[in-house]
């Protein structure tokens, strides 16, 4: 019963709190927040008189503002003054639709008006005002403003399809605002180990192109910027293994005496009675353990420059290490003594090393890691 009253409770608060969200948004002044919310709960309570009431009151304020703004607008010198009214007629339209797909706000209301041939005439005369600032922001040459002259030539093109020729200046003008940066090769000091850094980089290349994905940021490979034809990048991402130790082999014998941790069954003895008994004692060994240890490890250095002035923007140096490792023994004396890891190690045979090659691979993973990380960081500011 408790818990009944207690859902009740809840299921009476949300609707209070439904009933009375529109009344808030009107009493502070939210008209068209107060529209919308009383539209919705009319949806569910066709009779909700409060709901009625709100909507009745809310509506002719919220219409009347949104014309007084787009009055304000239109005698202003702003040269985007119809552009801006736009989202004025969208409110009021939003309204529109929103009562018409209410039977019980439609019944209240029998003046809604649509203003889609309003909106639809500020689109005409908007495309000129965006597609105009356009122009003179993509002639100031920058990458800020030809990013601003890209959102201006859309905005022409969506208010007026095929506006005059929006969409080749939309083209133009993200070629200059996007950051071309070119991934150069890494250099490696030894033929035997290209094919790893080739690797490696190839790996670096499809990150960055994969994950770092930024509306005017484009990655070029040099083969890449040599087919475009690019003379004049943004910036040159450099990185080159400054140092650099494959197969470093550490061989290491240890040897040493063992005992069980506990007492186990040695043998048995008589007692004087003719009884036979287990004799119990820990026992011994002498293990012998061969380990050896194949380290490569290297260091990486990135540099970000800028193109135009050859200053260095990034500079980071990463450090990646890969130890390979392998165990073998043999011991003499009671295996019981050893532990159920020592006994593994004395059934091991010798393992070869990995290969050269995929040493090298190995060391560059926390390398990759550390400078993916860092260009995704650096670039998402872009």
């Amino acid at each position: 019963m408790k818990k009944l009253i207690y859902f009740s409770l809840i299921i009476l608060s949300v609707v209070s709190t439904a009933c009375s969200s529109g009344e808030k948004a009107l009493q502070k002044g939210n008209y068209f927040s107060a529209v919308l919310k009383s539209v919705d709960r009319l949806r569910s309570n066709p009779n909700k008189t409060k709901a009625q009431q709100t909507l009745l009151e809310s509506y002719p304020l919220a219409v009347q503002l949104s014309k007084r703004e787009i009055v304000s607008l239109v005698n202003s010198t702003d040269p985007l003054k119809n552009t801006k009214s736009i989202a004025h007629y969208k409110v009021l339209n939003r309204m529109y639709n929103e009562i018409n797909r209410c039977p019980a706000a439609l019944r209240l209301l029998s003046n809604v008006q649509s203003f889609r041939a309003e909106e639809d005439m500020a689109k005409q005369m908007a495309a000129p005002e965006c597609y105009n600032l356009g122009l003179r922001q993509l002639a100031k040459g920058t990458r800020d403003a030809a990013k601003s002259a890209y959102s201006n030539f859309t905005k022409a093109n969506q208010f007026v399809p095929n506006y005059k020729d929006a969409s080749a200046k939309m083209k133009e003008a993200e070629y200059m605002a996007t950051l071309k940066v070119i991934i150069e090769h890494i250099p490696v000091n030894s033929v035997k180990y290209n094919f790893s850094a080739e690797f490696f980089q190839d790996q670096v290349t499809q990150f960055i192109t994969n994950n770092i994905r930024r509306k005017f940021v484009r990655f070029y490979t040099p083969k890449q910027a040599e087919m475009e034809k690019l003379e004049y990048p943004d910036h040159i991402i450099a990185m080159r293994f400054e140092d650099f130790v494959v197969g470093e082999t550490h061989d290491t014998d240890i040897e040493k005496h063992v005992i069980s941790a506990d007492s186990v069954q040695v043998g048995t003895t008589k007692l004087k009675d003719g009884t036979s008994i287990k004799v119990f004692n820990k026992v011994k060994a002498k293990l012998h353990i061969h380990k050896r240890e194949v380290i490569s490890k290297g260091l990486l250095s990135l540099e970000i420059e800028e193109f135009d002035n050859k200053r260095i923007i990034n500079n980071k140096r990463m450090a990646g290490e890969f130890v390979w490792f392998s165990e073998w023994g043999h011991f003499n004396g009671d295996e019981r003594a050893l532990t159920k890891d020592e006994l593994d190690i004395c059934e091991s045979e010798p393992v070869l090393p990995p290969e050269r090659q995929d040493l090298f691979v190995e060391f560059t993973k926390p390398i990759y890691t550390q400078l993916t990380n860092e260009l995704k960081r650096f670039y998402n500011r872009y």
